[in-house]
């Protein structure tokens, strides 16, 4: 229990349990998948995918509806927000416990500062119109 009280400590900010389905593409890839958000805040989300996962530091840009949350505000304020969806940087993959052959994904989402990068500038080429 103390080491699951240490995870918690280090998180910024508050997580809200929010499932709805997602969709997700990676930088290095042509298609979007599927996927359920577990739950969200201010920097970043958990969801779950049955599709293999992006890799871990890859850029990914997610698809789905925040305008139902009280935190959404916050969210927009300070992340990158672009057609309607949000990006973000993969910063943890596990086989999910939930799901057999499923994997639960950790994003950070990407700052509006961190939006002129050349790896930005290239995921935001690729996106579908």
């Amino acid at each position: 229990m103390s080491e699951q009280k240490a995870i918690h400590e280090k998180r910024e900010f508050f997580r809200l349990s929010f499932t709805t389905p997602l969709e997700f593409k990676s930088y290095k890839e042509s298609n979007s998948k599927e996927g359920t958000a577990q739950n969200v805040s201010q920097s970043g989300i958990l969801f779950s995918t049955q599709s293999n996962p992006p890799e871990i530091s890859s850029l990914v840009w997610l698809d789905l509806d925040l305008r139902t949350l009280r935190i959404c505000q916050e969210i927009e304020a300070r992340a990158l927000v672009v057609k309607n969806g949000l990006l973000g940087r993969v910063v943890r993959v596990e086989e999910s416990p939930a799901q057999p052959d499923g994997f639960d994904v950790g994003v950070c989402f990407l700052t509006k500062t961190q939006g002129n990068s050349r790896e930005v500038q290239t995921l935001l080429a690729n996106l579908p119109k």
